[in-house]
């Protein structure tokens, strides 16, 4: 079943993104496309990197509950966040100078990509394919 492959690809891409933005969040910020220039700001990246690791955990616990439709459906609010993600690099004036950060079409290439992955997921899931 290629969905539940997938959604297993994605509950362990958003574990260790958000272990990756806990532990190293001016790495993280750099790679979601953004150019934190205040140290204080970091707590949110911290904040976003915790929403991932649940959204993770979330999604892990679904799939060994299997309730396909459950699962479809919390892997579609999660292709939600990955378009949000994009809007806010998108809104985002300035222009990743940092060393860490990852030029804005690629950041932005990886957000919409993201979000197309997980509703093509969603779908197969819901198809239980």
């Amino acid at each position: 079943m290629i969905g539940m492959v997938l959604c297993g690809v994605a509950a362990l891409g958003l574990l260790g993104i958000g272990i990756g933005a806990i532990v190293a969040p001016a790495f993280s910020a750099g790679q979601y496309g953004i150019v934190v220039a205040d140290a204080r700001a970091l707590a949110y990246l911290r904040a976003m990197g915790a929403r991932d690791l649940a959204l993770g955990i979330v999604l892990a616990l679904l799939m060994a509950l299997g309730s396909p439709a459950l699962l479809a459906a919390s892997v579609a609010a999660c292709a939600l966040i990955a378009i949000v993600d994009f809007a806010v690099v998108l809104a985002d004036p300035r222009p990743g100078t940092d060393p860490q950060t990852v030029p804005r079409g690629v950041s932005l290439t990886l957000h919409a990509g993201g979000a197309i992955g997980l509703l093509a997921t969603a779908v197969l899931v819901a198809l239980g394919r």
